[in-house]
């Protein structure tokens, strides 16, 4: 539907503003050039584009009752414009005036409300450019298997309304934005998959102990299926891995030491002991000199677990 105000050209038969621009070539001042002072057409004169004087042309004596000025906001004078349209007599400018009205209302063109506007002539307008009236008319559908945010769609739905959003308008854009969020949720998906299984592959042999620390975190930790996604977008895949597969370690060092309490990490008196009882093992002070065992990491681990242990206790002092 085109509302009154759009550019463009609408023909002659509804006199629009393309003819005035095309007419203003031949117009300046207050009429055409070499126009007499009654405001007829001089032998000679420029013709003005889709006039019909030639300069032979008798000019209505009524022509000259019509403005021979050029307005603010206006290309030509009246007289020029009727002069333009060939107009030879007051029957003339009625069925021009007549065929304007009826283009007008067969076209459905509505005025855009001014600042002054009744409130039923923005409720009309509202009406012809498919604004609903409530907000429910607004209708919002997801794709198949995707949940829609309820609460912000329908905040979006009021905003609409407020600010009388047509309806296929509105219901165009959150669609489209819906399915942007999810090609950018599906770029991130892939991204975060090949930064866990970058991770992975750096684990080399030790990758499925390092996994089982991860289980082992999580459990203890009580996290949900939930509460790791929020891990992997928060933290990135490859971080909370990392996080998560330490304090699975911490726990089953724990568990190795303290019997399974279930807590992270020992205290220094703790890992001292442990040490003391390790040192007695000779078969694990053989494998401990092996760089990148689990005796070597377990020891390695105790030992500064018990020097942090030591430190904290003479700060006490």
């Amino acid at each position: 539907m085109a509302i009154d105000g759009e550019s463009g050209t609408d023909g002659g038969a509804t006199g629009g503003g393309a003819m005035d621009l095309i007419g203003s070539a031949g117009v300046t001042g207050g009429g055409a050039p070499g126009a007499a002072e009654s405001g007829g057409a001089q032998p000679g004169a420029s013709a003005v584009e889709g006039g019909v004087a030639d300069g032979s042309a008798a000019v209505p004596d009524w022509f000259e009752k019509v403005s021979a000025e050029t307005k603010d906001g206006e290309t030509s004078s009246n007289r020029d414009w009727l002069a333009a349209k060939g107009v030879k007599d007051l029957d003339g400018l009625t069925k021009i005036a007549r065929d304007t009205e009826r283009a007008l209302r067969e076209n459905g063109r509505i005025k855009v409300p001014g600042e002054d506007a009744k409130p039923e002539d923005i409720a009309a307008f509202k009406a012809a450019i498919g604004v609903p009236d409530k907000v429910d008319g607004y209708e919002i559908k997801a794709p198949e298997g995707v949940p829609l945010n309820e609460p912000l769609i329908n905040s979006l739905r009021e905003s609409a309304l407020k600010h009388g959003a047509p309806k296929e308008a509105f219901e165009g854009l959150v669609s489209d934005f819906i399915k942007l969020q999810m090609d950018e949720a599906a770029a991130e998906s892939a991204k975060q998959d090949n930064l866990a299984l970058e991770w992975v592959k750096q684990q080399g042999a030790k990758k499925d102990e390092q996994l089982a620390h991860v289980d082992s975190a999580a459990r203890a930790l009580g996290f949900s299926k939930q509460d790791m996604a929020g891990l992997r977008a928060g933290l990135g895949a490859d971080r909370a891995l990392t996080i998560l597969a330490k304090l699975g370690a911490g726990i089953a060092e724990d568990t190795i030491i303290t019997g399974g309490k279930g807590r992270f990490g020992v205290t220094g008196a703790e890992a001292q002991a442990e040490i003391d009882k390790l040192k007695a093992d000779p078969e694990f002070q053989k494998r401990v000199m092996v760089p990148g065992s689990a005796e070597r990491t377990r020891w390695d681990r105790l030992n500064a677990a018990a020097a942090a242990g030591k430190a904290r206790a003479e700060q006490q002092l």
